[in-house]
């Protein structure tokens, strides 16, 4: 260790142990805090994106296969203390059994919707299907582009605590980042018309600066 770092940490030490013991809580609280509310990561588009999905929040009709699922979050900026109204959410996802679908299926399994006031969203779906890619599979997961003049565009993927197919086991590897804890959500089972539906919820924390 540098003798620079040792000096550091004994300083550092050394003042910690004359501060109250709850105050050195709340500053660890902070940091803890601040780390979670850091901008939400990137991810890759992939090649299934079409841009003129309708706006809606029911991205799956009511004949769709699969287990239902309502997705809630937040979008809010720097510090997760200012949320952010009017951002247009772009969200795409396979189907239970992997595939994609386009426009020609009246845009199945995609949408798009404004968050309120409180910059809140939420939609209904189904859990998407893992598919082969290449000599492996990828993990369940949701894409999402969202943008708004004063922030920086994101473009990411949602992914779910359990999956085996997370990295490093993702076939996507090092271009996806499915070992991101912060997009990894947990689901809750919830009955709802006599009918098991699982609920979760995303924040997404944006940039700010308009995207050049």
């Amino acid at each position: 260790m540098r003798k620079d770092a040792t000096t550091s940490r004994r300083r550092f030490l050394s003042c910690a142990g004359s501060v109250p013991v709850g105050l050195l809580g709340t500053y660890f609280l902070g940091q803890a805090e601040a780390q979670q509310c850091s901008p939400t990561t990137a991810d890759v588009e992939g090649p299934y994106y079409l841009p003129y999905a309708p706006r809606r929040t029911d991205l799956a009709g009511p004949k769709e296969p699969g287990q239902r699922l309502i997705i809630r979050g937040k979008v809010s900026g720097a510090g997760c203390k200012s949320p952010i109204s009017g951002v247009l959410l772009d969200i795409w996802q396979a189907d239970t059994n992997g595939q994609y679908h386009n426009e020609n299926e009246n845009y199945r399994l995609r949408g798009q919707m404004l968050t309120d006031k409180s910059g809140a969203y939420e939609f209904a779906s189904i859990v998407p299907g893992r598919y082969q890619q290449g000599g492996g599979f990828r993990p369940a997961h949701i894409h999402f582009v969202a943008t708004h003049p004063d922030f920086k565009d994101l473009t990411t993927q949602l992914y779910f605590k359990g999956d085996p197919y997370l990295s490093p086991n993702d076939s996507c590897r090092e271009a996806c980042k499915s070992n991101d804890p912060n997009r990894i959500i947990e689901l809750t089972p919830r009955q709802q018309s006599g009918e098991v539906w699982f609920e979760g919820r995303f924040d997404i924390i944006l940039s700010p600066g308009q995207q050049g």
